[in-house]
């Protein structure tokens, strides 16, 4: 499958993972706020709430998606797919702040030794939403290994996921009640860092899409592979440098090939390395040439 027909694919998967987030999470905040309203209970009202605000996440998927894909023109010859890192960072910085969030939430908690009013209707919808959304955080998990690791519908994912575990928290805190009040504060805290952590892991993935990196060592050695199966002439092949514009990537390196060979025929090696390169990884690769030396200054 070409970057083309990947991009596609990404970007149906994306469109698809925000509208259907959208509308679970308005469905979940409508149910919620209706049993919280019935029961008198804050805590549900206030989850509600919280379930509402990532439809906020969702809504930014969407955004970004929609410029991500947008086609190529004469100031972005590359395409906007950087767009959907950015969106990535933004979702995964607001993935943190819940994180965030959550400690302080914690720490009052059990400063305040505060227990919840329990409520059977509560714990019903509560748990009930807490299912949907963990159900919600895979089938997005899924789809965003399914069109090659989509960071941003990832980030969305473990947004859902930080909701259903927060709703989670909530039903314990009123099952549990005054006798072990400190239990709901503490496993807020431990999920808090869980969540922090991925926030990290989410921007740190998209910041390597928009800064670019060096190539691994097995990214390497199959280019050296390709190369060796190309022509006999390459001696070496290094400075390699990838960038990353979503499913299109573009790859620079250096090649040495004898000092005595024509020009005509050294720029047939490069060309066809090129192809064998785009063939057999997708990626668009540009080549310089450089005599091979035995001592290299």
């Amino acid at each position: 499958m070409d970057s083309t027909s990947r991009g596609m694919g990404r970007e149906k998967a994306g469109y698809l993972e925000g509208w259907v987030s959208v509308a679970v999470n308005l469905i979940l905040f409508t149910v919620k706020m209706y049993a919280g309203l019935v029961s008198s209970s804050i805590a549900v009202v206030a989850d509600a709430f919280h379930t509402l605000s990532d439809c906020i996440t969702s809504l930014a998927l969407i955004l970004g998606y929609k410029i991500a894909f947008k086609p190529p023109d004469e100031e972005h010859p590359f395409g906007h797919q950087r767009f959907e890192a950015a969106t990535s960072i933004v979702i995964g910085t607001l993935l943190g702040v819940v994180g965030f969030e959550f400690i302080n939430r914690s720490v009052d908690k059990l400063l305040a030794r505060e227990a919840l009013v329990f409520s059977w209707i509560a714990v019903v919808v509560l748990t009930v939403s807490a299912v949907v959304k963990e159900a919600l955080a895979r089938w997005a998990l899924r789809l965003a290994e399914s069109v090659g690791g989509a960071e941003s519908i990832r980030a969305d994912a473990w947004h859902h996921r930080s909701d259903a575990v927060a709703t989670l928290l909530v039903v314990i805190g009123l099952m549990i009640g005054e006798s072990v009040w400190w239990v709901d504060g503490l496993l807020g805290l431990l999920v808090s860092g869980l969540i922090i952590y991925v926030a990290y892991d989410i921007i740190k993935r998209a910041s390597q899409d928009i800064l670019g990196r060096a190539p691994s060592s097995t990214e390497v050695s199959v280019l050296r592979e390709i190369a060796s199966g190309v022509s006999g002439d390459i001696r070496d092949l290094h400075h390699v440098h990838i960038h990353e514009y979503g499913d299109h990537i573009e790859v620079t390196l250096h090649i040495r090939l004898p000092p005595g060979m024509k020009l005509s025929d050294a720029h047939e090696v490069a060309s066809r390395l090129e192809d064998a390169i785009r063939r057999t990884l997708g990626w668009e690769a540009t080549i310089h040439v450089e005599p091979y030396r035995d001592q290299v200054h």
